[in-house]
């Protein structure tokens, strides 16, 4: 029986990491967004920032995309966005984020839960987050992608996000100014009234972005991306 366990437990690790590589391919492979006005519509602009959103089929939710030029380099929002647990501090109604698996020093599974308004129960997702590096171009983008793990169990009144796809592009425009580029694409998973979805695909980009354009003036950042120059 015990060499049966084992047996299972073995298949279930190496089908899993099966299917981390399987997406790790496919998102190195994934071009990256490029804004199309036929496809977007703008739903705010506001404090340097534009934020659009297109209809995604089969789900209650738009697919939002934000961008606004920050004035910090890119290794330092880069640094902001590797500090996973400091999510909460500027990613919108972010509640919990926190590392669940290493892959290796570019590619990470991360749980994240997101509050949301009453009645509607707060959602969770679990993503493969993957970072590239093109050093011609100076750019990074930093890519997630929804994974399945049955050993991480849904958070209490949770609802785990069944798909989300989405990216954070990080372009120099010079030395000191960085264009931030965050796209996110999911189904929700459940039903979410249509005047809550409208609102989060409209805010969520807007009130992180302002979150991260705070976070880059923190001197742990700074020091942090000094250190790699």
């Amino acid at each position: 029986m015990g060499g049966y366990l084992k047996s299972m437990n073995t298949r279930r690790t190496i089908g899993f990491h099966i299917t981390l590589l399987t997406i790790i391919m496919g998102m190195l492979s994934t071009p990256v967004v490029v804004l199309s006005e036929s496809d977007w519509t703008r739903v705010l602009q506001r404090d340097d920032i534009e934020v659009f959103t297109r209809a995604v089929p089969g789900s209650d939710l738009d697919e939002f995309l934000g961008t606004m030029i920050i004035d910090a380099p890119v290794n330092i929002i880069e640094a902001v966005i590797d500090d996973v647990p400091a999510s909460p501090q500027w990613m919108a109604d972010c509640r919990e984020a926190r590392t669940i698996r290493i892959i290796d020093e570019n590619s990470s599974v991360v749980l994240n839960v997101t509050k949301t308004p009453w009645p509607v129960w707060d959602r969770e997702t679990l993503v493969l987050s993957t970072k590239r590096r093109d050093v011609k171009m100076g750019t990074v983008v930093f890519q997630f992608h929804s994974v399945h793990d049955s050993t991480v169990p849904v958070g209490k009144k949770n609802v785990r996000i069944p798909a989300v796809d989405g990216q954070w592009v990080l372009s120099p425009v010079d030395k000191e100014r960085t264009k931030v580029t965050y796209t996110v694409k999911s189904n929700p998973g459940g039903s979410i009234p249509k005047f809550i979805a409208a609102q989060r695909s409209r805010d969520i980009p807007y009130i992180t972005l302002l979150g991260l354009k705070e976070m880059v003036k923190k001197e742990k950042y700074r020091g942090t991306a000094q250190q790699h120059n």
